[in-house]
């Protein structure tokens, strides 16, 4: 499934060639990390695992931002760091929230394409595989992946919701519009300007991505429930918040419509 590409001539220069889709990868990974020590290990030694086995990848780097974390997080990713080279991790001195994180770990990415993820173990990194050939197919310079909904009802419904919502605003029809599985051209995704501070990064991604223009391919991926950490959402707080950045996602395309804004990188 992909949206309608209605690229910009303007914008082409933040887009991949043709060519790009048959090279082989490379990937840099990005993604934030709080107080996941009990995990964080055997998630990023995983990645790094399996991007070095996989004959498709020409280079790799991944990039993990510790979120100001009260436990051993930082520790344990300077220690994989010291024996895999392309681990290179950041560290906040406070907590700022996962899409600080999460947009300094893009900003500090290197190469063509920029897979972003949670650190937690929810997204397996073989989900690359399948959003990557149907980005190939499509010739798109973005994919989301599409959970299997295993989380609580509550936040279902916000995801549901919300991602409805957006979708209206945007005219698109995208299945997990809040996905934070997402894989992108580097040079597009480096050039856009981030905004949200907390948990509402996957939504920012998505609408910055569909305000550009571009096609997205969207596809089935394997979503695991939580076995280590704790998560970040504090559910009323969190919903409150999900659904003013929610509305100020419309108010910004009403303000694109009317031309009291320009859009990103036109």
């Amino acid at each position: 499934m992909a949206t309608e590409p209605t690229i910009a001539a303007g914008r082409g220069r933040y887009l991949p060639e043709a060519g790009a889709f048959q090279a082989r990868l490379r990937l840099s990974v990005a993604a934030p990390a709080y107080n996941e020590a009990e995990g964080i290990g055997r998630v990023v030694e995983s990645w790094q695992q399996y991007l070095a086995s996989r004959a498709d990848v020409e280079a790799f780097e991944i990039i993990v931002c510790d979120d100001g974390s009260r436990d051993a997080t930082g520790a344990i990713l300077d220690a994989i760091a010291r024996e895999h080279h392309e681990v290179r991790p950041l560290h906040f001195v406070q907590n700022q929230g996962a899409a600080a994180a999460l947009t300094a770990a893009i900003a500090a990415t290197r190469f063509d394409w920029v897979l972003l993820t949670d650190s937690d173990g929810q997204f397996p990194i073989e989900n690359l595989e399948p959003v990557w050939a149907a980005m190939r197919r499509l010739g798109a310079p973005a994919g989301i992946g599409t959970r299997q909904k295993k989380d609580s009802r509550f936040a279902r419904f916000g995801t549901s919701a919300s991602g409805m919502i957006c979708n209206w605003f945007h005219r698109s029809s995208l299945r997990d519009f809040n996905s934070a599985f997402k894989l992108a051209w580097g040079p597009l995704l480096r050039a856009l300007s981030f905004e949200a501070k907390g948990m509402n990064y996957s939504t920012e991604v998505t609408s910055r991505l569909l305000e550009c223009g571009v096609p997205i391919a969207e596809v089935a991926i394997e979503h695991r429930p939580r076995t280590s950490g704790a998560s970040s959402m504090r559910m009323i707080r969190g919903a409150t918040h999900r659904f003013l950045f929610v509305g100020y996602v419309g108010m910004r395309q009403l303000l694109f419509g009317i031309g009291v804004l320009r859009r990103p990188l036109s």
